[in-house]
């Protein structure tokens, strides 16, 4: 009455433990099967639940139950209808009632993926894995063929197109792709791969070019100049993120977009040199061809250029306790790295300071990192408006507070005789 591929499906997946199926009092009705589920110990033999399956095969399940059911372990509720019968019957869902102790009453009710369905999310399953190997092999016999030693003499470009090259080498070896943009589908991952290889590839002919020229270089079809188009910007900062230094300066012309980066306080770098007073700015640009310094003793890293601004007026205070203040801007870039990483080397402790909620959390553990490398003291800034010396304390303190009420940083500033005691040993 029921097949084996049923029988091992509802063994490996629907039964608990020390249940067993009790096919010699199976019922049959019109194309639908009622199994009981008996579960035996050294002293008792009792039937502890009902599994109504299908007995046709059909191959191709509604779109709204594939959706629905993401695996043997999902469990529906379902008004019993004559469409829901038709599901049962096809194999593509199952009934499940688990009963009381008296064998008789209904303890509960729910749905569960059947074989049916279960065999044909298996197949799309294999058929996209199939799809992703032929894509990724693809890249990997275009990336052999434009493969090449890059020699130049700017050193920095060199360097980091070389990077690329072992990125891409390691890839080709692995035979995957996960470590690119972990949280993007595969198809954005995979063009993403083609974007740093078609950069990758222009880069290394021509000095100077521009975003059209990549795709249209890389392509060689009409409209391939536009196939990174929907991306851009997301792309551009993730290439940014991975190489850790500018696209403009590995010939990236014609972007139009300068990231500023505000602060105040002491900084001097091999051309420029700022002082204590109003707010100061510079670029990514910048950050990526001077090596910064500051004779600060205190980095404040602020999310919120907010923050920047009130601490510049309490000029007083930034010259006593020797203070340097960096603003993020909400988002920590690749050139707020580089200025942190120069700059830590320098002073005695810094002081990071984010909105509380689960983007400040995660830019402050970031900032941890980045600052953890050098000798510096590092403090967090934690509700009530108090500092803490640990990532581990920082952490637990923000996640509680995150549950009580979310926060930006302007709605509590304080003021000097606070920050000061920040400062304070």
């Amino acid at each position: 009455m029921i097949n084996n591929t049923w029988i091992d499906y509802l063994y490996e997946n629907i039964l608990l433990k020390d249940e067993e199926l009790n096919l010699l009092d199976i019922r049959e009705n019109n194309g639908i099967i009622d199994i009981p589920i008996i579960k035996k110990t050294t002293r008792t033999r009792r039937t502890v639940a009902m599994l109504t399956v299908g007995g046709n095969n059909q191959t191709v399940p509604p779109i709204n139950l594939v959706k629905t059911f993401t695996s043997p372990r999902t469990k529906k509720q379902f008004e019993l209808t004559n469409m829901i019968y038709e599901w049962i019957r096809n194999g593509w869902v199952i009934r499940e009632y688990r009963l009381a102790k008296d064998e008789r009453t209904v303890k509960s009710e729910q749905f569960r993926m059947g074989v049916s369905l279960f065999q044909y999310k298996k197949q799309i399953k294999d058929q996209q894995e199939t799809e992703k190997n032929e894509s990724f092999l693809e890249w990997k016999n275009q990336w052999k063929q434009i493969q090449k030693s890059y020699s130049s003499p700017n050193l920095k470009r060199k360097e980091k197109l070389n990077r690329l090259n072992d990125i891409f080498d390691e890839m080709a070896t692995k035979g995957n792709i996960d470590d690119i943009g972990s949280t993007w589908r595969f198809q954005k991952q995979l063009l993403f791969l083609h974007f740093l290889t078609a950069f990758y590839q222009i880069s290394t002919i021509e000095h100077h070019f521009d975003w059209k020229q990549i795709g249209a270089s890389y392509y060689r079809k009409i409209g391939g100049s536009k196939e990174f188009d929907a991306y851009k910007k997301e792309f551009i900062e993730v290439a940014e993120e991975l190489l850790e230094y500018p696209l403009q300066l590995l010939g990236l012309s014609s972007l139009g977009t300068i990231t500023p980066i505000y602060f105040t306080g002491p900084m001097e770098g091999k051309s420029v040199s700022y002082k204590y007073g109003p707010i100061h700015a510079t670029t990514d640009l910048a950050v990526f061809t001077e090596d910064f310094r500051t004779d600060a003793e205190v980095l404040w890293v602020v999310e919120n250029r907010g923050i920047v601004t009130r601490m510049a007026y309490e000029k007083n205070f930034l010259i006593d306790s020797k203070s340097f203040v960096v603003g993020i801007d909400g988002q920590l870039r690749s050139a707020h790295r580089r200025l942190i990483e120069q700059l830590v080397s320098n002073v005695k402790q810094v002081i990071i300071w984010t909105d509380v909620d689960e983007a400040g959390l995660i830019i402050a553990k970031d900032v941890g990192q980045i600052v953890g490398k050098s000798q510096a003291v590092t403090k967090w800034v934690v509700p009530p408006l108090e500092v803490v010396l640990n990532l581990e304390a920082f952490q637990s303190r923000y996640e509680g507070a995150i549950q009580v009420q979310k926060e930006e940083q302007e709605q509590e500033i304080g003021g000097v005789e606070r920050w000061e005691k920040w400062i304070s040993p």
